[in-house]
Formats: structure tokens, sequence, C-alpha cells
């Protein structure tokens, strides 16, 4: 028995060695790359912003500056610029109602990661199994079926569709990103699809198909390794876009305002009118949009140049 325990722990290691060697060469030659390292160094900070927003923030999303007995004066000053201790502690200023800037940019980390995540992840998990069908079965109806539908949606403008699916079914975090993710999925789709084509014409697809291996198992062992890395690439920048979108939507008035967003904030601020005025409740948020989106742009160009050496000039 132990002699069979350890023949299948054996197996399972001669499995994952070629993964484990392939991580640690794409590491290596990504950590060679200091735009990709600045990236990384940005997104962990956010994440781990995210994680610890209780620890972090100096206050918690109800906090107003000067309580619920304020005077007609003191609401009368708000926004109010950064404070450390006089009147109040607000390293970033509030916003109009008193709230802490800084503890809402802290907390909006966590909506911004899970919109970017989410879409990113449910794009690659539509686009890219679709890829690999279409790529494999190419010049067939399953091709066709598919390629179409790419063409169809292709056809329709992104935001405007997004606004229209988002205000139909619900102004909630869930359908923003399903309404990102009806369109976002196609680069994933098209890029694999080519990719595949490639490989299905290498020499050890063919030897696959004579040693009488299944479609299934020609896709799932030869195929999706290999597209795996292209995956995360796409991955990478789909959820730079998704962040970018959401910003965009809540700036028009299309978002989850129960939840606070670093778009929120944007947006209230316009619709108060201090975008002129309060520059600490202005720059904040649109600063860490604008981080938060080129981390994982520069994950992304970095992986690229990683997966496909070619790409570099």
């Amino acid at each position: 028995m132990a002699a069979k325990d350890y023949s299948r722990m054996d197996q399972l290691r001669d499995r994952l060695k070629p993964w484990k060697i392939g991580f640690k060469r794409t590491w290596g030659q990504f950590t060679e790359s200091p735009v990709g390292l600045i990236g990384l160094v940005i997104l962990t900070v956010i994440i781990l912003m995210s994680v610890f927003a209780p620890y972090i923030a100096p206050h918690s999303l109800e906090w107003r500056a000067y309580g619920d007995g304020a005077t007609f004066e003191q609401m009368a000053s708000l926004p109010h610029p950064p404070a450390f201790g006089d009147p109040f502690f607000a390293p970033l200023g509030t916003d109009s109602l008193g709230h802490g800037i800084f503890t809402q940019l802290v907390y909006g980390s966590r909506t911004a990661l899970f919109i970017g995540l989410a879409a990113g992840l449910l794009s690659s998990l539509v686009g890219v199994p679709l890829g690999i069908i279409s790529g494999y079965y190419a010049n067939t109806w399953i091709d066709e079926g598919i390629q179409r539908v790419v063409d169809i949606l292709y056809a329709l403008p992104f935001l405007p569709l997004v606004i229209v699916l988002v205000f139909v079914r619900g102004m909630s975090t869930t359908n923003i990103i399903l309404a990102i993710v009806v369109k976002s999925w196609l680069n994933n789709a098209i890029v694999i699809r080519g990719q595949v084509l490639s490989l299905s014409e290498r020499p050890f697809v063919e030897a696959a198909r004579a040693s009488g291996a299944s479609d299934f198992r020609i896709m799932f062992r030869h195929i999706i390794p290999n597209v795996l890395p292209l995956s995360f690439v796409y991955l990478a920048q789909d959820a730079a876009f998704a962040i970018l979108t959401q910003a965009s939507l809540a700036f028009l008035g299309f978002s989850d305002f129960t939840n606070i967003s670093w778009g929120v904030m944007l947006q209230w601020i316009q619709v108060e009118g201090y975008v002129y005025t309060a520059w600490w409740w202005l720059i904040p948020p649109g600063l860490m949009i604008a981080l938060l989106a080129a981390s994982f742009y520069f994950v992304g160009y970095s992986l690229e140049d990683v997966m496909n050496p070619g790409s570099q000039s």
C-alpha cells in the first residue's frame, strides 16, 4: 500500500514538475522587467489596503466631521481640507457631508479590485474556452457559429451597450460586472483561437491524434497548458479595462451607490459642484483609479514580453 501511495505521489510530482519549472522560468523573466515589478508592487499595496481597510482607515464610513451636532457654521465649512487633529483628524480632508476622503479611498479599493478581478476572470472563463473550441474545430459549423457571435458583438459600441444593460437589469455591482463581460471576452476568444490554430499543426498534437486521443484529452492535456500563459496576459488587461469602465459608469451616474467606490467619489464631487475648489476630494480617487489600472496594464505588458519575446521592440 505504501509503495502504491508513493507511486501515485511520484506520478503527481512528475505531472506538476513541468508546471513548476515553467512557473520558475516565467517568474525569473518577469522579475527582470522594471515595469512589471512596479505594477506588481502597486497592485500588492492596493490589495493589502483593501484587506486591512478597517485597520488602515482612520474612521468608519459612517463617521462625519464635527459629529451629528454640527452647527451651521461648521457645516458651511465643508468640504474641509486636510486636517490633522484640529478640529478633527482627516488626512485627506472631507467631502461635503463631512465623510473622510481617506477612509472612502481605502474602502473603495475593495470595490475596484472586486470588479476588476471578477470581470477579468469571467472574461477569461468565457473567452478562453470558446477560443480553444473555435480554433480546434476551425472551419466547421462550431467555429462559424462562435465567430458570427463575435462579429455581431464587435459591431455594437461598448459603453452604450454596457449602459443599456445596466439600466435594464439594475445598477448593482454584479450587473455591472456581467455587462462588462458581455463584450470584454471577445479579445480573449479571438487571440486564443489564433494561438490554437497554430498549435493544432504542431507535431505533438498530430501525434496525440494519431495515437487515438480524444478531442477533449488533446485540448485539456496539450492545448490548454500552452494557451494558459497567454490567457493571464488578457486577464490582467481585462481587469484594468473593467476598472476604468466602472469608474466611467459611476461618473455618469450608472453605478451601485450603496457601495463606496472611487468612481462614485468622482461622481459625487461633480454633482456637488466642487470639482474646481476641493482638490483634496478630486485628485485622490482619480489617482487611485489610474494607479490600479496602470498596475494591471504593467503586469500584463510584462507578461506579454515573457510569453511572446518576439513582441519586444
